[in-house]
């Protein structure tokens, strides 16, 4: 399976789940888009299935409608369960109910990366982080519309984010 927004959302659920850490749905989407940005930034590489999922500008940041449509259904409440997709297997001519699992070795790297730095954010910390001036998010964002967020306003702000840490560690 290729790598997508759902079983970069399944890995984080993985490890909140480790941890003993409740993530909610927004906790959740926003994690996924920071991965997301990390990844093309230090790997050049997206961890979201372009055939199905976007980045879009909502109200409160930036939304992956697979992501949200999937984990809905807990509104604010704790996530206690990974999302699964249905699959369509050709030989058989059956539908298959898989969990989308992140396999690649170097986007579960970004996922622990990412959650090890944000995993004591709270929900409202999360979007605080990207909704601040100048991200994508504030750059697309216009009331009602979920426009989409470019993946190179996406990798060009996680790029500058990168080397803003590499330089203030130079200090």
């Amino acid at each position: 399976m290729r790598i997508n927004a759902l079983s970069v959302a399944n890995y984080f659920i993985e490890l909140a789940q480790r941890d003993e850490v409740s993530i909610t749905q927004l906790g959740l989407m926003k994690r996924v888009y920071i991965a997301h940005g990390f990844s093309l930034a230090l790997l050049n590489f997206s961890l979201l299935d372009s055939r199905f999922d976007d980045v879009e500008a909502w109200k409160y940041g930036p939304v992956i409608p697979s992501v949200y449509h999937s984990f809905k259904c807990y509104r604010n409440g704790p996530i206690t369960d990974k999302t699964i997709i249905v699959e369509w297997d050709e030989h058989s001519h059956t539908e298959n109910y898989v969990f989308p699992d992140l396999n690649d070795n170097r986007a579960r790297m970004i996922v622990e990366m990412v959650w090890d730095r944000y995993k004591g954010y709270t929900d409202s910390e999360m979007v605080t982080l990207t909704h601040k001036e100048g991200t994508p998010w504030a750059l697309c964002y216009e009331e009602g519309m979920n426009n989409k967020i470019p993946d190179s306003y996406t990798k060009l702000y996680y790029t500058k984010f990168v080397n803003n840490i590499v330089e203030s560690s130079k200090k």
